[in-house]
């Protein structure tokens, strides 16, 4: 889930308008060396979520270090934010 903020006033996001017929992106890479088509997720935000937020239902297929990439437009403009999460061993 990604709760937006406008950076200029500390208010929730709730203008924004689809970006390739979504509400938002979702880019996730794991970090491993070779990357291989199991560590590379894409996922597209969920419908019917409440205002100033947008979520994402995806698995990680396995346990590490993740990059992600959450795309969205505001006013014609695509911002990117990107972050790192680790993900445990779900066996734990």
């Amino acid at each position: 889930m990604f709760d937006l903020q406008d950076a200029a006033n500390d208010r929730s996001i709730t203008d924004l308008q689809p970006y390739l017929g979504e509400k938002g992106h979702l880019v996730i890479l794991r970090q491993s060396s070779p990357l291989t088509s199991n560590d590379y997720v894409h996922a597209h935000a969920l419908k019917d979520t409440p205002s100033g937020q947008v979520h994402f239902a995806t698995r990680f297929p396995r346990s590490g270090k993740y990059k992600l990439w959450g795309q969205f437009n505001r006013n014609g403009k695509i911002v990117t934010a990107d972050f790192w999460v680790n993900v445990a061993d779900s066996s734990s």
